[in-house]
């Protein structure tokens, strides 16, 4: 069960910012520290001063006092204005992919933490620095900047339909092109007859979570700890809420792979690595990357990995053989936990605690960027990887069990600064 309701978002006020795209930001895990730079730069009203502060360079364990006072700022002095009625958001994403133009649509709404965490379905594991790091943050704030990515199913479509019939001839609220360009779009829905419909179809709904792991569990830790205190929520913007934004599984979402560089591992040597993976992959060299990238997509079913190494300077197409498969049912196989698994580990020694402490593997999406680095050195090898489906996604959650970190990249990603939940407490 989902139970989400309509809330009165702060939106930036046009007359001081008009230029919206100059003031939202990808996801803080996303941000690189150019990417934080160049937010800075953009505009003094920019969001990453509030969701990722540079106070955080001097001291990674900041409580975040300036972010909060930022935020605080932002609203006395109108830059943040409330909207007058509350609303469920129409979020609306435009984005080229697979060759062709799409459109992905979903809503932001605030989601009830104590009514709905049972039916809330995690698919990745979570660390602990991320947690506590955006606890402090949320305790300077009080509020939500970001969205937490929610996947639900309605094969019937009726939350697009009323969506749609509901911002019919409107311009929208809020419009901005990011980096990657990808259009972000923001209707207020205020129509309590549409409210009412969206709230009716997500309260027979799991949601999956897509993107925010992190933020979610951080949410219901900073609610618990608020009841602790005695606190008390007023009204429907308050710390037993969580601003989601939601999205239809079965309209349509785009997964990409998140690839595998891995580095410092003592006397590697790809030519006998290679060698020790034969008993459970038939190998084959590919001619060029373009190739590679063909013969991947060609056997996106059958669990291959690409591979490319430093000192060789060759692509390869690892393809799971069927002796290792035997015992295992195929839709129970994955992809990232095969490469883990059989590869990683078993091959290269990097178990789950070294992946937990990054002792030896980073992620990058852009496979272009991993032959890049391995050309330059700063890699021992790369693993490519194709999508995880949404699927599969859904499938491991309701099992109850949880993928390997980076096992999916959801895109595009839900914009920060699009819209503010700012919190209401009793403290007395």
């Amino acid at each position: 069960m989902a139970v989400v309701y309509p809330f009165k978002g702060f939106r930036y006020n046009t007359e001081i910012e008009g230029n919206l795209s100059r003031v939202v930001t990808q996801p803080y895990d996303k941000t690189t520290t150019a990417m934080q730079d160049a937010y800075y730069q953009s505009s003094p009203y920019n969001v990453v001063r509030v969701t990722l502060n540079v106070e955080k360079r001097d001291d990674p364990e900041t409580t975040y006092p300036d972010a909060g006072a930022t935020f605080r700022r932002w609203v006395e002095q109108k830059v943040l204005v409330q909207d007058r009625l509350p609303a469920i958001y129409a979020y609306y994403q435009e984005y080229a992919a697979d060759e062709s133009i799409k459109v992905q649509k979903g809503f932001i709404a605030l989601l009830d933490l104590k009514n709905s965490e049972s039916g809330v379905i995690p698919h990745e594991n979570t660390l602990a620095a991320p947690k506590q790091d955006r606890l402090r943050l949320m305790r300077s704030i009080e509020g939500n900047e970001d969205l937490i990515y929610m996947l639900y199913s309605d094969a019937q479509l009726r939350i697009n339909r009323t969506m749609d019939a509901s911002i019919s001839g409107r311009q929208p609220e809020i419009e901005a092109i990011d980096e990657y360009g990808v259009t972000h779009r923001l209707w207020a829905i205020a129509d309590p007859e549409a409210i009412g419909i969206i709230q009716q179809v997500m309260r027979a709904q799991t949601l999956f979570i897509a993107d925010g792991h992190h933020r979610f569990e951080t949410s219901v830790n900073f609610m618990r700890e608020c009841e602790q205190r005695r606190w008390k929520p007023v009204g429907a913007e308050s710390f037993d809420k969580r601003m989601v934004g939601c999205f239809n599984i079965i309209g349509g979402v785009t997964i990409l792979p998140t690839h595998r560089l891995v580095r410092d591992i003592p006397s590697f040597d790809a030519s006998s690595f290679l060698h020790t993976l034969e008993t459970r992959f038939a190998i084959e060299a590919a001619s060029s990357a373009a190739e590679l990238w063909r013969k991947m997509r060609e056997g996106c079913d059958d669990h291959v990995f690409g591979f490319y190494p430093a000192k060789l300077r060759q692509f390869y197409l690892l393809r799971l053989s069927q002796e290792a498969r035997e015992g295992e049912d195929p839709k129970d196989l994955l992809d990232v936990s095969i490469l883990h698994s059989l590869i990683l580990d078993r091959g290269l020694g990097i178990d789950g605690t070294r992946l937990e402490a990054q002792t030896n593997v980073d992620y990058e999406r852009e496979r272009e960027t991993c032959i890049r680095m391995v050309d330059e050195g700063k890699y021992q090898a790369a693993f490519f990887l194709n999508p995880t489906t949404a699927e599969q996604v859904q499938r491991i959650g309701l099992r109850g069990e949880r993928m390997p970190q980076k096992s999916t990249d959801f895109y595009p990603k839900l914009l920060t600064g699009l819209v503010f939940m700012r919190m209401n407490i009793a403290k007395g």
